[in-house]
């Protein structure tokens, strides 16, 4: 199913790649009941609705550019870690305030040879230091809660980019924020195997 998946979405990885994915699948698989780090029954369900969800953006973040990314909230470490795997040439901060999570996040970034560009932060967003040209997010609820401080931390000229479900939800996220549909970007996105709708918002 994997490999059906990223043939899907045009994904062709390099060996090291690969490596990377299937390790950091087995890594969720270890721990998740451990920690609850997601919702998924089985390992099909976290390869569709957590991994192939997450790689469906992949090729739009790639071409945003820039060389930093910040992944908020990022929980087992979706997308940021898979962004990490795939987009060899880019920084990637995991931000994740639960203290156990974050230890997962390290053990896992050491283990896939990523500590170079991957680095753990366990702390609220509004503790954060910095600025990004990419800032990520998945199932974030109540946006205008916190585009604030999101966007204190994108760099000028950068994105913030949230991985979404039903336009409707989206809509009102973006009145919550005060922020004006013109003024946003949504692409449809096409998960493999999932029949839900999924999109990807983007606010400049």
């Amino acid at each position: 199913m994997l490999e059906a998946g990223l043939a899907e979405l045009k994904i062709v990885p390099t060996d090291i790649q690969r490596e990377r994915l299937n390790a950091y699948i087995e890594e969720l698989l270890v721990w998740n009941s451990k920690l609850n780090l997601v919702s998924a029954s089985d390992r099909e369900e976290l390869i569709v609705r957590h991994i192939l969800d997450c790689l469906s953006g992949l090729e739009i973040i790639r071409n945003m550019g820039g060389s930093s990314i910040a992944d908020i909230g990022t929980g087992a470490g979706l997308p940021g870690m898979l962004l990490a795997i795939f987009l060899e040439k880019r920084t990637v901060s995991l931000v994740e305030r639960s203290g156990r999570k974050a230890g997962f996040l390290r053990s896992t970034s050491a283990l896939l040879g990523l500590v170079d560009r991957v680095e753990v932060l366990d702390v609220d967003l509004k503790q954060v230091d910095g600025v990004f040209d990419i800032v990520t997010l998945r199932a974030f609820r109540d946006l205008g809660d916190f585009i604030s401080p999101l966007r204190k931390i994108t760099a000028p000229g950068g994105r913030i980019a949230a991985y979404k479900g039903r336009m409707e939800v989206i809509e009102k996220d973006l009145k919550a924020a005060c922020i004006k549909m013109s003024d946003a970007e949504i692409i449809g996105l096409k998960v493999p195997f999932l029949e839900e709708e999924r999109n990807l918002l983007i606010i400049n």
